[in-house]
């Protein structure tokens, strides 16, 4: 009898060994699966930015890519947001340094609170935009509709999507390139990718706020005076927005900026 309770408990020891190892087995394998799978995340995360002191930003919000943007799309739309973060970044640290007595800051947004200001431009890196959908394709034929105008355009029937035309890549501009292909306003904002892209986040109703954020004026005289006759609608006009961003990037470029406008 008592053979038979030493057998039971080697084969009772056998077996729980067995259990063991192929649980330690089990256990390395799905580690190993997390550790892959975390690896290609942090290979698929686009660029953020980490310096707060700088004015930049940890947790940039990029919008989604439709499956119709291929690899060029892709590349071409990546750079694109990343210069839109580039811009509002040193926006929002001259924001901080200089504050609302800043000529450029006066110049675009007059006597207008500062901290509307650096609100919408901290939103422009912050507010989610997951839900945003930038698509590549003419789902709605207006990019063959009006060849060399449309460099995108907001859907109406899905408020959170934006098309992107082929001219948006063969017209818009890097960052690198301002003033060198003309004063802005010979040359206006819209025509640099990065910033360009704010324009169209601000069609997106959860970001302009239910037109909290609109676009009141354009042309770039109409804008300038928006900001002397009405500065509590300069803070709330898109294009006050992307002159300030140019102007102010403009001007670190080149030493009084390339506004291409006398008297201002």
């Amino acid at each position: 009898m008592s053979k038979e309770i030493g057998t039971f408990r080697r084969n009772g020891l056998v077996l729980l060994t067995s259990i063991v190892c192929i649980g330690t087995l089990i256990a390395g394998f799905v580690l190993a699966i997390i550790a892959e799978r975390d690896a290609v995340n942090i290979k698929n995360t686009r660029k953020t930015f980490t310096t707060v002191a700088t004015g930049e930003w940890a947790n940039a919000q990029f919008p989604r890519l439709h499956k119709s943007c291929n690899a060029t799309d892709v590349d071409f739309l990546t750079r694109t947001m990343n210069e839109t973060m580039e811009v509002a970044s040193y926006a929002k640290e001259q924001l901080l340094v200089k504050g609302a007595n800043d000529t450029i800051y006066k110049r675009w947004f007059g006597d207008g609170e500062l901290y509307d200001v650096l609100g919408v431009v901290d939103g422009i890196a912050n507010m989610t935009k997951t839900d945003v959908l930038l698509r590549c394709d003419d789902v709605d034929g207006l990019c063959a509709a009006n060849p060399n105008y449309y460099a995108g355009h907001h859907r109406e029937k899905a408020d959170a999507e934006t098309v992107i035309c082929d001219y948006f890549y063969e017209s818009r501009a890097w960052l690198s390139d301002i003033c060198a292909n003309g004063t802005l306003k010979d040359f206006p904002p819209p025509r640099y990718a990065g910033i360009d892209m704010i324009h169209r986040y601000f069609h997106v109703s959860f970001i302009n706020l239910d037109e909290y954020i609109g676009e009141y004026t354009e042309e770039v005289e109409d804008v300038l005076d928006l900001a002397k006759s009405n500065s509590t609608f300069a803070v709330r006009n898109v294009d006050n927005y992307l002159y300030y961003l140019a102007d102010v990037y403009s001007s670190d470029k080149i030493s009084g900026g390339c506004l291409g406008l006398d008297g201002v």
